[in-house]
């Protein structure tokens, strides 16, 4: 049952409260518990793949996997530099910790935990700019100011350790969540919106473009397509995002052209549980999380060919990766 109450976190309950409730050439295969297998000769040369398994950060290139953390319960890992950015999931609260390269603590850059449950806080989906020293996040810690029990949109600035509100969710929609950054131009940044239809009360989320040097928001999607997890590519031309269908267990994954006027020349790729699509260093190569049945997801390869997915090799296996916990694609 492990894929059925990861995506019901990923899938749904970010609707309702919008905090969590969302073979290698070398032979390097690992195998513990609650960890899949690598085939990292499988990754595209000149990508590093940063991914949570068993509660730590892996860091896998074509050339072999790293184990960077031992013994934590983080999910969201994030390179920074030579470090990496995760977050610490607890009960009632959760934190943005810094790691260095050798999984050391650094530096807590988020505490969710005061001391009182009444005032506990959520922090997640954290994404580090082209630049290395911006990182988008969604929290509910200012849910009192605000007047909404809901994530948020925050960049916080690693040379001021401040953090500067840049959206806020409506009363009660679920939330924002899963900021992306366009790595060609540092002034855009994505985010899912989740709100409910106040004509049949059903749920739906779209993409939203943030642009830093006018200020101005608007939505990439419509509401019908129900889109969410974007990801755009290194020369901020393409984006992938994934779009609901009627089952929840079944989503559709799509490519599109990106640039001043929004999204154009949408093609689906293909249909199936899929989760965070990213793209790839190398043109036309995208990686993804996949599930097949009832079971985990394991994370996948794909080239695209005449707008289909093909010659799909998988990067893990074991269905051990957790549907609420990204990945990140950047290069060595």
């Amino acid at each position: 049952m492990i894929k059925k109450r990861t995506l019901l976190a990923f899938t749904i309950i970010p609707f309702i409260i919008g905090y969590f409730f969302a073979q290698s050439r070398e032979n390097t295969v690992i195998n513990t518990p609650l960890q899949p297998d690598f085939y990292n000769s499988n990754i595209q040369p000149n990508d590093k793949i940063t991914l949570a398994s068993g509660g730590n950060i892996y860091s896998l290139t074509e050339n072999g996997v790293n184990q960077v953390t031992k013994n934590q319960n983080i999910i969201e890992p994030v390179p920074l530099g030579n470090n990496y950015v995760a977050i610490d999931k607890e009960t009632n609260f959760s934190k943005m910790i810094e790691f260095d390269g050798k999984g050391n603590v650094i530096n807590t850059l988020f505490n969710g935990d005061t001391g009182n449950i009444d005032t506990m806080n959520w922090a997640t989906d954290p994404a580090v700019n082209n630049g290395q020293n911006k990182i988008a996040f969604v929290s509910d810690k200012d849910r009192l100011l605000i007047g909404a029990p809901d994530n948020a949109l925050y960049v916080y600035d690693l040379s001021s350790a401040k953090s500067t509100n840049i959206a806020k969710p409506d009363p009660y929609s679920g939330g924002l969540a899963h900021p992306v950054w366009d790595p060609a131009d540092s002034n855009i940044l994505f985010y899912d919106y989740y709100q409910y239809d106040p004509k049949t009360l059903e749920p739906y989320s779209t993409v939203m473009e943030y642009d830093k040097q006018t200020g101005e928001i608007f939505p990439l999607t419509t509401d019908k397509q129900n889109a969410f997890q974007s990801s755009i590519s290194s020369d901020g031309k393409k984006v992938l995002f994934i779009i609901r269908n009627n089952n929840a267990f079944n989503v559709s994954l799509y490519i599109a052209d990106f640039g001043n006027n929004g999204l154009s020349n949408e093609h689906l790729l293909a249909t199936g549980d899929f989760a965070y699509p990213q793209f790839s260093n190398s043109d036309g190569y995208i990686y993804y999380l996949m599930a097949t049945g009832n079971t985990g997801y394991n994370l996948m390869k794909a080239q695209i060919v005449n707008n289909k997915l093909s010659g799909i090799v998988q990067i893990t296996s074991g269905s051990n990766l957790l549907g609420n916990s990204s990945f990140t694609v950047s290069k060595q």
